[in-house]
């Protein structure tokens, strides 16, 4: 590992600040759902799963997409953009959601156990990884005992751009519309383990450069508060 210009939090963007300048310039960034969608909404209704929060909602594919279905859904996300064009979405599509404004660093502001069901898709990933850890915690936290959870993070860094490793296995981005902004990749191992809260149902790669992980939350002694 080597000292560059990024090695300091002050230097660094946070992933939030990036988003929302490209849904400010591109607006709706991905339409559709995750691939295999429909597994996971099958997932969360077997869990008897009601109340599901989309961690890192960006312009609301989740969101619309789940409370279609007929799920209470709360959208958290960094981006004000983003939540405005979610807001506009779900009442072209006459279906609601609560929406928060909000930075994962800063932990995550609802109740223990407040949610059955949690889907973060290519977020958490975006700083240190004891950031990571402290998000994922913060999952456990905000899961009931038995609530559902899934996460998608990188398999690997984006070819064609250069990257500065700031600790092992995370790197920053030298250009792209996320330079500055912390990547933390992730092995198969690596995910399971820092997951290690959960009860894994699923553990696998999806496509070349997605992991995805689904399990189930095991609060100790099966509390589901404090």
């Amino acid at each position: 590992m080597r000292e560059g210009p990024f090695t300091t939090a002050e230097a660094m963007r946070s992933s939030g600040e990036a988003w929302e300048s490209i849904f400010q310039r591109q607006g709706h960034v991905f339409p559709e759902p995750f691939p295999r969608f429909l597994e996971l909404v099958q997932a969360l209704r077997i869990q008897g799963s009601q109340r599901i929060l989309d961690l890192g909602c960006g312009t609301g594919r989740h969101v619309v997409a789940l409370a279609k279905e007929g799920f209470e859904v709360w959208g958290f996300d960094y981006s004000t953009t983003g939540l405005r064009l979610t807001r506009a979405w779900l009442a072209n599509e006459s279906v609601a959601a609560w929406l928060v404004l909000g930075d994962t660093r800063r932990g995550l502001p609802f109740r223990d156990s407040t949610f059955d069901g949690l889907l973060s898709t290519q977020v958490i990933h975006h700083a240190r990884l004891a950031s990571v850890r402290e998000t994922i915690a913060e999952l456990r936290r905000v899961l009931r005992n038995g609530g559902l959870l899934f996460l998608t993070v990188p398999s690997r860094l984006d070819e064609g751009v250069e990257n500065e490793e700031i600790e092992p296995g995370t790197y920053v981005p030298r250009s792209g519309t996320v330079e500055g902004v912390p990547h933390h990749v992730f092995s198969l191992e690596e995910l399971q383990a820092e997951c290690a809260g959960f009860r894994t149902l699923e553990l696998s790669t999806r496509g070349s450069v997605v992991h995805a992980y689904m399990g189930l939350n095991e609060k100790p002694d099966g509390l589901t508060t404090r």
